[in-house]
């Protein structure tokens, strides 16, 4: 699963302008194939920095390959469960854009709504979910094709998608409302909001698909919700400010970034553990396959590596912009 961050920096230009303009997409440009565990970061996603461009990192020796065009303000990823193709939602142009992992190349692009925020594959791989941040809709895109369906209905500011591991239920934060709207799949139908902190900007659904969790911007936690049930429980203090959650089929963790950390949960006490800081203002982060390190990326313009275990640093990479997410892909259900 990926979300769609950079809430100190995207929010803000869309909170004053919820229309970007339009404009045509950049044409492709081609990087290397994903032989290895490659990490995809989307760098331009604030209108104060609009770049059109996603980095792409080798992690196995962590050097930059050539960036691939996408479309104005790229502010999220999602990666296939076969980790063959990347989606990115281009915010500036209302768009989605597949990268082919192989080539690095963008094969095909798509129109969907308003300032597109985040996305979502299903584990079927045969369906995307694009959270359309200026009109408060999810765009349904069937795949291999691409093609978008009709526009659900959900809370104001939707800015993030989880699907669980079955494929039965996608949650939808809403950031203007405090909520999280639940969509049943396939039928595509929107349930009743469900209240869920102050300024929701992240979600994640757990392994065994029992528990969503849901990051609060504003006052820095976590609300679990009962997916069987749909009600919240008991809020997790985490560290400042988080904007993305990540956690892998094997894991017993989920890991929020927020302010200058990576803050651990334990998936079985529902227990935050000692905050792992990064030196940097961290917005996404994305778990290796086997789940033992973390990249995380950077409002300094750094992809982080991140000892999960040891809970230190290991190297930084600067791929520039203003990161805002990051997934990996090359690598069959890399996103979890």
């Amino acid at each position: 699963m990926t979300t769609g961050p950079c809430r100190r920096v995207s929010l803000v230009g869309a909170v004053i302008s919820l229309c970007c303009s339009a404009v045509l997409l950049s044409s492709c440009s081609s990087g290397p194939a994903a032989a290895t565990p490659t990490a995809y970061i989307a760098t331009g996603a604030g209108v104060a920095n609009p770049g059109q461009t996603v980095a792409v990192v080798d992690t196995v020796t962590s050097t930059v390959q050539p960036p691939i065009t996408t479309g104005t303000l790229p502010a999220a990823l999602a990666v296939t469960p076969d980790g063959k193709d990347v989606l990115v939602a281009n915010k500036g142009v209302d768009t989605v854009s597949e990268i082919d992992v192989a080539s690095g190349e963008v094969i095909r692009h798509a129109d969907v709504g308003l300032e597109p925020d985040a996305a979502a594959v299903a584990p079927n791989g045969r369906l995307a979910l694009v959270a359309n941040f200026g009109d408060d809709t999810v765009t349904p895109l069937s795949l291999p094709a691409l093609r978008p369906g009709r526009p659900i209905a959900v809370g104001r500011q939707p800015v993030a998608i989880a699907i669980s591991p079955k494929g039965t239920v996608a949650l939808v934060s809403n950031y203007e409302d405090g909520s999280v709207t639940p969509v049943a799949l396939p039928s595509l139908l929107a349930g009743p909001p469900v209240a869920a902190g102050a300024e929701p900007t992240a979600v994640s659904i757990t392994p065994d698909g029992s528990t969503a969790l849901v990051a609060d911007f504003q006052t820095s936690s976590v609300t679990p919700i009962r997916l069987a049930t749909m009600a919240p429980g008991a809020v997790i203090p985490v560290g400042g400010n988080p904007t993305g959650i990540a956690t892998l089929p094997t894991s017993t963790s989920a890991y929020v970034s927020g302010g200058d950390t990576v803050t651990p949960i334990d998936l079985r006490t529902q227990r935050a553990g000692p905050p792992i800081a990064v030196g940097a203002l961290a917005e996404g982060v994305a778990l290796v396959p086997r789940g033992d390190t973390a990249w995380v990326s950077g409002l300094d313009g750094t992809l982080i590596h991140v000892d999960l275990h040891r809970g230190t640093v290991i190297g930084r990479v600067t791929v520039g912009g203003r990161p805002s997410a990051v997934v990996i892909g090359g690598v069959r259900n890399a996103t979890g």
